[in-house]
Formats: C-alpha cells, sequence, structure tokens
C-alpha cells in the first residue's frame, strides 16, 4: 500500500467561499484533507470557526502570496496566517509571489529579496512547526531550475512546493526535479494544462506524467503532501473535485 498521503486545494472556489459548503463538497468528493489556499484571517475567522467548517477534514496545508518589492505589512499579514495555519495543525505553508516582468528576467535585487522574505518566513514557520516552501510558478520571480538553484543557494530553511505543471510550462521536467530538489522537497501541487487552461488530472495535452511523479515520490519514501490545486475549471468545483478524486483512485492511490 502506498505510503503518500493526498490533499485537495480550496482554491477552485475562490479566496471567499462558504466555506462550509466548500469542505462539504471535498468530503463528499471522497478526500480527507485539505489546503486552504489564500484565504485572508478576517474571512477565516477564528481557528475554532474553521474547525467548525471542516467537518473532520485535516488542514494539511496553507498558502498564501508575496509581493516584491517586499514590504513589511505584507510580511507581518503572512506571519500571522502561518501561525494561524500551524493552530488549525497544518504541516507545511506554500508561498508564491514576486510577478514577473514581462519584458525581462528577475533582477538579482529582485531574486534577493523574494529569497531574504522566504528564509524569515520559514524560520518564523519553523519555531512553530509548520515547514515554509516556496512554490516556483509561471509568471513569478521564480520560474526555472537555475531560479530555483539560485533561491535555494540563498537560503537555508525554505522549502519547495514543486508544482508539476508549472514545471512543464517552462518546458522542464517535473519527474527530474523532483530527483533534483528531494532534500528541499518538503510537499508538491498537482494538476493538469490543456488549450491554455489548467484541467483536471489526466485530461492535459502538454505530457505530464502524473503516474510517473507519483511513483517517483514512492521511490523516495516522500512524507510530504500531495495537494491537488485545480485552480479553475470548465466544471464546477464539486464536479471538478470528483473527476480529480476518480482519477487518484484510479491510479491505485488511498485519498
Amino acid at each position: 500500500m502506498s505510503s503518500l498521503r493526498f490533499a485537495y486545494s480550496t482554491i477552485n472556489w475562490g479566496e471567499t467561499p462558504d466555506m462550509a459548503a466548500a469542505f462539504a463538497e471535498i468530503r463528499e468528493a471522497g478526500w480527507h484533507a485539505v489546503e486552504l489556499f489564500n484565504h485572508s484571517l478576517d474571512w477565516l475567522g477564528s481557528p475554532e470557526r474553521v474547525r467548525d467548517a471542516l467537518g473532520g477534514l485535516q488542514v494539511a496545508t496553507g498558502f498564501g502570496s508575496i509581493a516584491i518589492p517586499s514590504d513589511p505589512k505584507g510580511l507581518e499579514i503572512q506571519k500571522r496566517r502561518i501561525e494561524h495555519a500551524a493552530t488549525l495543525g497544518a504541516e507545511a505553508y506554500g508561498l508564491v509571489g514576486g510577478a514577473r516582468m514581462r519584458q525581462r528576467p528577475p533582477s538579482t535585487e529582485e531574486e534577493e529579496d523574494l529569497a531574504r522574505v522566504c528564509e524569515e518566513l520559514a524560520v518564523h514557520g519553523r519555531a512553530l512547526g509548520v515547514t515554509v516552501a516556496y512554490h516556483p510558478h509561471t509568471a513569478c520571480t521564480v520560474e526555472t531550475a537555475a531560479e530555483i538553484d539560485r533561491l535555494l543557494a540563498r537560503t537555508n530553511v525554505l522549502t519547495l512546493c514543486l508544482d508539476a505543471s508549472h514545471i512543464a510550462l517552462v518546458d522542464e521536467d517535473p519527474v527530474t526535479h523532483l530527483s533534483t530538489y528531494q532534500k528541499r522537497t518538503s510537499y508538491v501541487h498537482l494538476k493538469d494544462w490543456a488549450r491554455g487552461a489548467f484541467i483536471e488530472l489526466g485530461r492535459g495535452t502538454i505530457g505530464i506524467d502524473t503516474p510517473a511523479f507519483l511513483a517517483k515520490l514512492e521511490e523516495h519514501t516522500f512524507s510530504g503532501w500531495v495537494v491537488v490545486e485545480q485552480s479553475r475549471s470548465e466544471i464546477s468545483p464539486a464536479e471538478s473535485a470528483r473527476v480529480n478524486a476518480d482519477y487518484v483512485r484510479g491510479l491505485g492511490y488511498e485519498l
């Protein structure tokens, strides 16, 4: 039996959904754990309120975004969100950010700023028992392996949240990344891509080998969360969650 642990992101329901309804749809699709994706604390409310809405779902991970150039307010907001995630029992907290200028690659100063902020948040999270991970992402400061290498060289505590789709979208190999960054990867994201949009697992057109990606995680005895992160869908979030659950179970994994 596989030791991989799967969770489902709330991203497809938006940043300000009816949380109880979203959690119910995730449960009904068969998932048992969630990633809370970029919900502000004034929307989420107290940890007790979130626990009541979860209806038995486990909080696996949280997720937030940061801006570059960094600002003290944004940094403090992420610290409060990490603290909130820790109270809910999240093991990891993902970060994405640094909007990428279309006309040029990130500057050294931008990369250094990103690394400094991420490392500060990683140190903050570690003290709370939460592993902080940066998510390499298209149209952000860190997209490619070379940029990941520079980020990791500038940080010590920070880990990675590798996303198979975003790796493939910059013409790199998700399975190779898992081997290259094995020691610094704390959790991963899964989704697919077709016709210019993210799509349910197994329906993509850019050759993401999800079974090989999961097999490589098993080979590494990966202990982090595998989060299916369906950013948006042409079908309802509830139906999308069911389709993705069926795909994962169809590969022989338990949710």
